[in-house]
């Protein structure tokens, strides 16, 4: 039962990095936004590394997420994946310079503590 919690966390990593390559694909793409209405803006979109990175991120989220779920309970798993809130704003503070209010900081603090009383 364990390596379903295993693929679980992989599945959740797997989300977090897609989410932090569609970050820096959309920095990146600074001229899509002000040409969306030109077709090279969408075939520079569509082969922008990050963004392949995030599709295939993507993916490998689905397909690990649904082996997870042939084991555990949906009610578990689902509240589980908050951890990535928590995954996804230190690394948008270590690779964006994003802040951490104390309200942000707080508000993580209970999210983490949420899902320690969900898994014991």
């Amino acid at each position: 039962m364990w390596k379903y919690y295993l693929v679980l966390a992989i599945s959740i990593l797997f989300n977090c990095c897609s989410l932090i390559l569609l970050k820096k694909g959309a920095l990146a793409m600074e001229d899509f936004f002000n040409n969306m209405t030109q077709v090279m803006s969408w075939v520079r979109l569509m082969f922008n590394p990050y963004m392949v990175a995030a599709v295939g991120c993507f993916g490998a989220s689905f397909v690990t997420w649904m082996i997870a779920l042939r084991r555990i309970d949906l009610s578990l798993a689902y509240p589980a994946v908050s951890v990535s809130y928590i995954i996804i704003a230190l690394a948008s503070r270590a690779l964006f310079g994003e802040v951490i209010t104390l309200q942000r900081g707080v508000g993580m603090g209970l999210v983490m503590l949420g899902v320690v009383v969900m898994f014991r």
